[in-house]
C-alpha cells in the first residue's frame, strides 16, 4: 500500500507515459504447432482467468460443453495449489484452502451463496458449516474459481478463501447446443455398477435477444467402505477409587512402569458403511438482453442427495474393564508409543457380567436415510445507462436442508468371559477375538432400537445493489455498493429409544426402558418388567431376522491379518419385527438440541482500481473498504441442571467491522511476468450452530456438549507476495509466500459440570485469546511439451506444492503438553499430472498427497489425527468425431487406504478401505 501511495504521488510523470500496447496472444511458434482444444484448452483458459485477474486466484476450467476435468468438484478442487480436501466414504466432500477450516470456505454459485448440508449423526443437534461437494454435478460448470485474495466488493464470510462455482450461460456461445452423457459407475468394494446420466442444453430466442440454458443430471451410487476402527484410546484406573488424569499419573495402570499411564483401546470395532445414494440436479438460467446495455438474468440451481443408510459394526464394549488391572490378561503388552500393543480383557469378578456394565460384544446397524437439498435462485438486472457508469441490482434465495431420518438397532451380548485386541500388524488396526459366536444370535440378552431423526435447515436471503463508474486515465474505475443478507439456520432433534434388558439389575429379573425427555434431559424410565426367559424370548424373536450381509469385510484392502469376514447384520428386518418407535410423541423431543439462530448482516463497500506505468509497466492497484454490521439472535432452551426443567433462552450479539483491501499487480513483462502483493482483512462468523444456547448429554460415557452464544466472530489479516511468468499460452511457473493471522479462532474447550447429581465432562467452544499465525509457500508450473519430437509433442504436465506452518495455535495435548498443530493444516501438500491428446485421444494421471494433520478433538481428551495420505487417478477418452466420444476413467488406482491416529502414530484409530471407481461411457454433442 505505501507503495501504492508513492506511485500515486508521481502520477503526473505516469500520466504522459505511452498507452500499453493490446494484450498480445500468448501463443509461442511451439505452441501453435500443436492442437489447443480438449484438455489444452481447458488450461488455456484456466490460465487466461488467473493472469488478468486483480486477485490472487487459481482457475479450473471444461475441457468442453458438460466435460468437466474430474467427476467430482471436490476433487477437481484437490488440484488447486494451497486446497486440501476431506474425504466421505472416497468422494471428495469438503474443501480446505490454505490450512482454514472447511467450515470457512465460502462457496458461490454464480454469485449466490451456497449453503451446508452437512447431515449430522444422531448425537445432537451438531453441525457443520461446510458445503458438500458431492452433490454438486461437474457438468453443470464451465469454471472454478478458488480466491485466495479479498476485495472489499466480496461478500464477508470466506475467510479461508472463496470458492466460485460458474455454470454455462446461454450467451456464451452464439450457437446452440445440445450435449450429454451417459455412464456407468463401477465400485470395487460394492461390486455394483450404477447409472449416470446428464443432459444440458442452450437456445437463443427473440432474434438472439433471450437465452435459455437448462441443464439435468442423475447419479445413483452404492458408496461401500470399509473401516477397522479403535473408537478411542484410554488410560484405565488401578482400582475403581483411584485418581488417574493427565496431572494425577499415579493412579493410572503402568505396565510398562515409565511414570505414565498406559492407554487402552476403548470400544474397538468393525464397520461396513453401505449407503445407497441417489442424487439429482437441476440447473436453469434465462437472460434477456433486448438491447446491448441492459440485461435481465434468473439463474436457479437445485440439487438433491438421498442416501439410504445400512451401516454394519460390530464392536467392543471394554469400558468395564477398564476400572482395574485384575481385569487384564497377563499376555498384554505395551509398545513403544506406551500404548497397548496386545491386550486381553478379563470380566471383573466385582461387576454383574449379565449387566450392560459387563464385557460384551454389540452388533449394531445405523438404518435410514439422509435427505440433502439445496437451493440457490437469483434474480438479477445489469444496466450501463452510460459508457462508463455500470449499475447492478439482484436478489438472491439460498436454501438447505439436510433430514437424517437415523434408525439404530443394537443387539449386544453382554457377560463375555474375555475380549483380545491385538495391534501387532503392519497397519496397526485391532485384530479382535471374542469368547462368542459372531454369526449366531442365541446368546444376544440386551436389544436395543432407536429412532432419532434430526433436521438442520438453513435459508439465506439476501439485497445487493453495486456501481462501477469508470472514470479513465489514472483513476480506472469506482465501484460502490451495498448489501444485506439475512441467514437463518434451525434444527429439531427427537430421540425414541427403547431398550430390552435381558438381565436387570436385580438377578432373575428383566425390563423395557423407554427414554424420555419431559425434563429436558434424557432418562431411561423402567416401563414394565418380566421374567429373565420372557424378556430374552422377545430378545431373540427381533434378531432372529438377522442376515450376514451382502458382502465380507475389508475386499478391497490390506490389514496385515484377516478378521471376522461377516458378521450379524440387525438390517431393516430386525427393525421392522422389533417395531420401529415413533419419535413423533412429545417425550421423544429433545430441547437441548432444537434451536434457531439468525444472522441480520449490513455491508457496504467503496473500491477503487488505479492503473499506473512506473518504468513503464502497468501497476494495478484494487483498493477499499467494506463495512459491514452482524448481528445474531439465539434462540434455544435452557436446561436447569437441578430441578431437571428446561426453559426457552435468547441471546443477542451485534459486531461491526471495517475491512480494508489492497490488491497489487505489476505487469513487469507484459503479460508474461507479473508480480503480485495483497493485503487484506476479512471477518466470518462462525458456525451458527457454536452460537446456539444447545445442549447434549451422553449419559453413558458422561460426556457433553453446551453451545456458545456469546462467541464473537473470527477476524483475519492476510499477506501475498507472489510472481507468475508466463511463458506461453499454456506454459506457466509461479511461486506465492503468503500469510494468515487469524483473531479469534473458535477452540473447543472441557471442563466438569454437574447435572442431576451426576459430574459431566463438558465441552464447548471459546474466542483463542491469542491469534495463530499460519504462513506459507505454494509453487505452480504447468507445461506443454511442444518442444518433444513427434508423438511426445502431445504431451504436457502440471504440479504444484505447497508448504505451511503455523504459530500462536496454544492448544496442547492433554496427556503429552505437546503442541497439537492448527486443526486442518498440511504442512505439505503436493498434487500432479501428465497427459497426453491428439485430434482423437485424451488421456491423464493425477497425483494428489497430503501430510499428517489434526483434524481436531476427539474421544478421551485426544485429538484425531489424518495420516499423510495420496491418491492416484486416471482418464482416456477417444473422439470419433466432433459429436461423439467415448472414455474411461478410475478413481484410487492404486487400492490407498485412508489412516487417523489419536495423536500418535502407536495409537491407530481408523484404517479404512474404499477401493476403486471405475466410470465409462460415452458423450454427445450437437
Amino acid at each position: 500500500m505505501a507503495m501504492g501511495i508513492a506511485l500515486l504521488c508521481h502520477a503526473p510523470a505516469f500520466a504522459q507515459s505511452a498507452p500499453p500496447p493490446a494484450p498480445q496472444d500468448q501463443t509461442t511458434v511451439s505452441d501453435k504447432d500443436i492442437m489447443v482444444t480438449g484438455i489444452r484448452q481447458s488450461l488455456a483458459n484456466a490460465l487466461n482467468a488467473k493472469r488478468s485477474s486483480d486477485q490472487v486466484i487459481d482457475a479450473i476450467s471444461a475441457e468442453d460443453v458438460g466435460k468437466f476435468p474430474d467427476k467430482n468438484v471436490g476433487e477437481a478442487l484437490q488440484r488447486v495449489t494451497g486446497v486440501q480436501i476431506g474425504r466421505a466414504g472416497g468422494e471428495g466432500s469438503s474443501v480446505s484452502i490454505r490450512g482454514v477450516d472447511p467450515g470457512l470456505v465460502r462457496v458461490e454459485v454464480n454469485g449466490q451463496s451456497m449453503l451446508s448440508t452437512f447431515a449430522a449423526p444422531a448425537s445432537g443437534a451438531a453441525t457443520n458449516p461446510a458445503v458438500e461437494f458431492r452433490d454438486i454435478p461437474a457438468e453443470f460448470i464451465s469454471r472454478l474459481e478458488v480466491v485466495k485474495s479479498a476485495t472489499a466488493d466480496m461478500t464477508e464470510g470466506g475467510l479461508g478463501g472463496t470458492v466460485r462455482i460458474i455454470t454455462r450461460r446461454p450467451f456464451d456461445s452464439k450457437k446452440d447446443y445440445l450435449a450429454g452423457s451417459v455412464q456407468g459407475v463401477y465400485g470395487t468394494t460394492a461390486g455394483k455398477v450404477d447409472p449416470k446420466a446428464s443432459i444440458i442444453a442452450s437456445h437463443l430466442f427473440a432474434h438472439d435477444t433471450l437465452g435459455v440454458l437448462v441443464s439435468g443430471t442423475y447419479e445413483k451410487r452404492s458408496m461401500w467402505y470399509d473401516q477397522a476402527k479403535t473408537t478411542g484410546w484410554r488410560q484405565m484406573k488401578t482400582s475403581t477409587t483411584a485418581t488417574c488424569t493427565a496431572a494425577v499419573q499415579s493412579g493410572c495402570v503402568d505396565l510398562n512402569g515409565d511414570g505414565t499411564g498406559d492407554f487402552y483401546p476403548d470400544i474397538p470395532r468393525y464397520a461396513m458403511y453401505r449407503e445407497s445414494t441417489e442424487r439429482y440436479a437441476f440447473n436453469s438460467i434465462i437472460e434477456w438482453r433486448p438491447v446491448d446495455n441492459f440485461k435481465l438474468y434468473l439463474d436457479t440451481t437445485y440439487t438433491r442427495g438421498r442416501q439410504t443408510e445400512n451401516d454394519q459394526f460390530m464392536q467392543i464394549t471394554t469400558s468395564s474393564a477398564l476400572s482395574a488391572t485384575s481385569s487384564l490378561g497377563s499376555d498384554t503388552a505395551i509398545n513403544a508409543g506406551n500404548a497397548a500393543s496386545n491386550v486381553t480383557f478379563l470380566q471383573p469378578a466385582t461387576s454383574n457380567p449379565n449387566s450392560a456394565s459387563g464385557l460384551g460384544v454389540t452388533y449394531r446397524n445405523v438404518l435410514g436415510t439422509i435427505d440433502r437439498q439445496t437451493f440457490t435462485g437469483v434474480l438479477g438486472t445489469e444496466w450501463h445507462p452510460t459508457p462508463r457508469l455500470t449499475l447492478k441490482a439482484r436478489g438472491g434465495y439460498s436454501w438447505a436442508r439436510a433430514f437424517n431420518d437415523e434408525i439404530d438397532v443394537v443387539g449386544s451380548q453382554f457377560g463375555l468371559t474375555s475380549v483380545g485386541v491385538n495391534y501387532n500388524n503392519p497397519s496397526g488396526a485391532p485384530n479382535i477375538t471374542i469368547s462368542g459366536d459372531p454369526t449366531n444370535p442365541s446368546g444376544i440378552n440386551n436389544f436395543q432400537i432407536q429412532h432419532k431423526p434430526l433436521i438442520n435447515r438453513q435459508t439465506e436471503k439476501n439485497f445487493q445493489f453495486d456501481g462501477q463508474y469508470d472514470v479513465g486515465g489514472i483513476l480506472q474505475n469506482i465501484k460502490f455498493g451495498v448489501q444485506r443478507r439475512l441467514l437463518g439456520q434451525n434444527a429439531i432433534y427427537h430421540d425414541a429409544t427403547i431398550t430390552y434388558d435381558g438381565y436387570g439389575t436385580t438377578a432373575g429379573t428383566g425390563d423395557i426402558k423407554t427414554r424420555s425427555y419431559v425434563t429436558g434431559s434424557g432418562v431411561d424410565n423402567i416401563t414394565s418388567t418380566a421374567s429373565n426367559a420372557a424378556i430374552l424370548s422377545q430378545i431373540q424373536s427381533f434378531v432372529s431376522h438377522y442376515d450376514l450381509g451382502d458382502h465380507n469385510f475389508f475386499s478391497t484392502g490390506n490389514l496385515g491379518f484377516s478378521p471376522y469376514a461377516r458378521w450379524m447384520n440387525m438390517g431393516m428386518a430386525v427393525a421392522n419385527a422389533a417395531g420401529i418407535p415413533d419419535a413423533t410423541v412429545a417425550s421423544s423431543w429433545v430441547p437441548g438440541s432444537t434451536y434457531d439462530v439468525k444472522l441480520k448482516n449490513w455491508a457496504g463497500y467503496l473500491s477503487s482500481k488505479w492503473q499506473l506505468r512506473p518504468f513503464g509497466h502497468d501497476l494495478d492497484i484494487v483498493a477499499g473498504v467494506r463495512v459491514v454490521n452482524m448481528k445474531t439472535v439465539s434462540s434455544g432452551y435452557n436446561i436447569n441442571t437441578v430441578a431437571g426443567t428446561f426453559a426457552p433462552v435468547t441471546y443477542y450479539g451485534s459486531n461491526t467491522y471495517a475491512l480494508p483491501s489492497g490488491n497489487l499487480r505489476y505487469d513487469l513483462i507484459h503479460n508474461k511476468l507479473i508480480l503480485r502483493a495483497t493485503a487484506t482483512k476479512v471477518a466470518a462468523q462462525p458456525d451458527l450452530s457454536k452460537v446456539a444456547p444447545s445442549m447434549s448429554l451422553n449419559t453413558t460415557s458422561l460426556t457433553g456438549s453446551v453451545g456458545n452464544p456469546n462467541l464473537k466472530p473470527y477476524t483475519g489479516q492476510q499477506y501475498d507476495l507472489g510472481a507468475e511468468w508466463y511463458l506461453s499460452k499454456l506454459n506457466y511457473l509461479s511461486a506465492t509466500l503468503w500469510r494468515k493471522d487469524i483473531t479469534g479462532f473458535p477452540q473447543k474447550i472441557a471442563t466438569t459440570q454437574s447435572y442431576f447429581g451426576q459430574d459431566y465432562v463438558m465441552t464447548t467452544y471459546v474466542n483463542s485469546p491469542a491469534p495463530v499465525h499460519i504462513t506459507g509457500f505454494e509453487a505452480g508450473s504447468q507445461f506443454a511439451f511442444s518442444f518433444l519430437p513427434g508423438k511426445l509433442k502431445n504431451m504436457g504436465m502440471l504440479a504444484n506444492y505447497t508448504y505451511a506452518k503455523d504459530s500462536g495455535y496454544s492448544v496442547t495435548g492433554y496427556y503429552s503438553g505437546a503442541k497439537l498443530g492448527f486443526p486442518g493444516l498440511s504442512h505439505h501438500t503436493v498434487n500432479g499430472s501428465i497427459y497426453y491428446e491428439d485430434s482423437k485421444l485424451s488421456a491423464r494421471i493425477s497425483y494428489n498427497w497430503r501430510s499428517r494433520y489434526n483434524i481436531g478433538p476427539d474421544r478421551d481428551n485426544l485429538n484425531a489425527f489424518g495420516e499423510a495420505f495420496g491418491q492416484w487417478d486416471g482418464s482416456f477418452s477417444y473422439k470419433f468425431n466432433d459429436h461423439v466420444s467415448v472414455f474411461l476413467e478410475g478413481v484410487n488406482l492404486f487400492n490407498a487406504q485412508r489412516k487417523e491416529d489419536e495423536e500418535s502414530l502407536y495409537r491407530v484409530s481408523t484404517v479404512e478401505t474404499y477401493g476403486r471407481r471405475i466410470y465409462f461411457g460415452v458423450r454427445g454433442k450437437m
